[in-house]
């Protein structure tokens, strides 16, 4: 019996990389994984591969993201865990860099982990669940032509604790 036996797992940007490695290992360790991915091709390659589910979802979009919740809910009944995995980076000096690419980078990295952990907490207060956010060192530091990756990267550690606190005590 693995670790995560009987959990319901939903994982962004799951089709390569870092969450494409945790969906595999929650799937060898029991966990019936959600693949919330906006790429059909590597979303659904990765489920076919792990025997996960997939969903096509825009996690950036307010109501794709409850879409994707409200359809957990009534196939699982439950949630147990979220993964905001799902990232971007674009290297350019700050003059450089548009106000669109500006505005995608703290979409994604940012705007949609809220948006995903506020749609996933009633079901994750029901089980007592698990949000896992994936940020980087540079939330902390930087590195050259990263600003909006690190402005994001900051935000996001910001968020993580901000919601550790306010939903901490319900386990």
């Amino acid at each position: 019996m693995g670790l995560l036996e009987s959990k319901i797992a939903v994982i962004t940007g799951s089709g390569r990389g870092i969450g494409k490695a945790t969906a595999q290992l929650f799937t060898k360790e029991g966990a019936t994984v959600v693949i919330a991915e906006f790429d059909e091709v590597s979303g659904q390659s990765t489920a076919n591969e792990l025997g996960a589910h997939f969903i096509k979802t825009d996690i950036s979009n307010e109501e794709s993201v409850n879409a994707l919740f409200n359809f957990v809910s009534s196939k699982f009944g439950q949630l147990d865990i979220l993964v905001n995995n799902a990232g971007m980076i674009e290297e350019a000096l700050i003059e450089d860099m548009s106000l669109d690419s500006w505005n995608q980078t703290i979409s994604l990295n940012l705007t949609a982990p809220f948006l995903m952990s506020k749609y996933a907490m009633p079901h994750l207060i029901k089980s007592v669940g698990s949000i896992v956010n994936i940020g980087s060192i540079e939330g902390l530091g930087a590195n050259p032509k990263h600003a909006a990756y690190c402005a994001s990267k900051a935000g996001l550690h910001g968020l993580t604790r901000a919601i550790a606190i306010d939903h901490g005590a319900d386990g």
